[in-house]
């Protein structure tokens, strides 16, 4: 069996989309709760688009525009578009990923208002028609998550962090992961990467670098567990900005939208995500609160009885505080799919919107993606 799984960067275009729709909208639910928000973001060169309505606030809103471009920039700033000087040999020279945050051209169609006594109100019901799935899988090696998903999160995460301000690595970088699994075993089979990177750094101290990163990784997650033999990867498994130089990356090289990534967000290839995006909506919205409820039911299902892995649907209609589907599957490692007794499920009220947002604290905390449910 072929597992295969896929990671972007937060200086890629998609992800700085998500990214700037995700901080606007966990700074206006801090403000207000209740906050309806529905926004969309698309980048391409130093060109920022956002449009879409944030209705907020009982007496004044809660943001306004010149907050929002702040956000942008200072996301932009994050992800790591910015200036060098290097001093080298009484010499400087400046080495410059663009679009500087300075550069940018926001263009903003946002519907901003306060939110009125009546539509506060109807919060509590859903305002759209979603399906959502949630799965855990019963491996706390893996933060309970696809075995694949797992491992390429955990490189880009510390690809990111440990390239971060070394100059000579741009933000964006694509990573897909592919291992073979026979029998109680599972394998390296390839490791692909794409990194950005400037014109001062030859082929070689690029591949040396990502992956001594990379097997430092591998080394600390999964030396003496189960999951031992992904401890290290063989060279020749290793492949390496196969297109050649790249040096042109993000919005330059790329446009972006936010909500196209929906494989990183969820749990990779391997499981139907059902649903949709989650960035860019407040967590009343189904696709929001249903997907991190679904996820947690289906954590609590494995550690409480031990199920090989737990596939969780919950399905609203239009009008609805609760949904109208609740099920629960275990699939075992052979991929035998037997559903689980509706009397091992919560009640249909512990569903409810308003109790989904009380009780996983959606108003008080940053949500980035449905790992953060544990």
């Amino acid at each position: 069996m072929i597992l295969t799984a896929e990671y972007v960067s937060k200086g890629h275009p998609d992800c700085l989309c998500d990214a700037i729709v995700n901080e606007i909208v966990n700074y206006v639910v801090l403000e207000d709760k209740d906050a309806l928000c529905g926004l969309e973001c698309a980048v391409h060169r130093n060109k920022v688009f956002i449009d879409g309505r944030i209705a907020a606030g009982s007496k004044k809103r809660v943001i306004n525009d010149e907050k929002i471009k702040e956000i942008v920039r200072n996301v932009y700033h994050e992800a790591g578009y910015m200036q060098y000087i290097i001093e080298r040999s009484s010499q400087s020279y400046s080495i410059v990923w663009h679009p500087l945050p300075e550069e940018l051209d926001i263009i903003l169609d946002v519907c901003i208002e306060t939110l009125s006594d009546e539509e506060r109100e109807l919060r509590k019901y859903s305002d759209d028609q979603n399906i959502v799935n949630g799965y855990a899988i019963n491996l706390p090696t893996t933060n309970f998550l696809p075995i694949a998903h797992y491992v390429a999160l955990s490189i880009g995460k510390y690809l990111e962090d440990s390239l971060s301000g070394y100059y000579h690595f741009g933000p964006d970088f694509k990573l897909l992961i592919q291992l073979k699994r026979e029998q109680n075993k599972i394998e390296w089979e390839r490791l692909t990467l794409s990194i950005q990177h400037n014109r001062y750094i030859d082929f070689e101290d690029i591949y040396t670098r990502s992956l001594r990163n990379i097997n430092r990784t591998l080394n600390y997650l999964f030396k003496n567990t189960k999951l031992d033999s992904l401890s290290t990867i063989d060279p020749n498994r290793f492949y390496l900005n196969g297109a050649g130089d790249f040096l042109q990356g993000g919005p330059e090289g790329d446009n972006g939208l936010s909500g196209k990534k929906l494989c990183i967000d969820f749990y990779g290839p391997s499981i139907p995500i059902g649903g949709g995006a989650i960035y860019g909506k407040d967590p009343h919205k189904i696709d929001v609160c249903g997907a991190l409820k679904a996820r947690e039911l289906a954590l609590e299902l494995v550690k409480k009885h031990g199920f090989y892995s737990v596939f969780v649907t919950l399905a609203w209609s239009p009008g609805e505080t609760s949904p109208y589907i609740i099920e629960a599957y275990e699939i075992d490692e052979f991929g035998t799919k037997l559903k689980i007794d509706d009397s091992m499920l919560p009640p249909r009220d512990y569903f409810s919107i308003e109790c989904i947002n009380n009780d996983l604290n959606l108003g008080n905390r940053s949500i980035t993606s449905i790992k953060d449910i544990k």
